[in-house]
């Protein structure tokens, strides 16, 4: 698993709790939506979207579109690694795509698509992806 997370520039490690399971005896799937956000905060954090000083964002950014495609299950106790990376670049949105692997499996769980807005909160409208969040990306991806 080392060598499948190493294609990821972000990687968010989550130790699995005995309450996010539900009846039937493995996660939830709300709690893999709740997982993808952490995933996706880690993301913008790597790319300094927000500082140390009162966690201020640089830049608005919400959330457009998400899905979860699940793949296998997940049961307490079990590590998950979530690999994000980003997938496409359009003028408005980035899209970005996190890959759930379980450590007691062994193998991908789950796959989340997030497509990522940039917001001006003051005119209330979306904003076209700066060429500043390109270079950053780029600088840590590759892109």
């Amino acid at each position: 698993m080392k060598d499948i997370l190493k294609q990821y520039p972000v990687i968010s490690t989550i130790e699995v709790q005995w309450g996010e399971m539900d009846a039937l005896q493995h996660v939830n799937n709300v709690v893999y939506v709740r997982w993808g956000e952490t995933a996706r905060i880690d993301y913008f954090r790597a790319l300094g979207f927000f500082s140390s000083e009162g966690e201020k964002m640089k830049a608005g950014i919400i959330l457009g579109f998400q899905s979860v495609k699940y793949i296998a299950p997940v049961t307490y106790p079990d590590t998950i690694h979530i690999g994000t990376k980003t997938e496409e670049i359009r003028d408005d949105r980035i899209v970005l795509k996190s890959f759930y692997y379980s450590e007691k499996s062994q193998k991908l769980a789950a796959i989340k698509t997030h497509e990522v807005i940039l917001f001006d909160f003051k005119t209330q409208s979306k904003i076209p992806i700066p060429k500043e969040v390109l270079v950053l990306i780029n600088n840590l991806e590759s892109f």
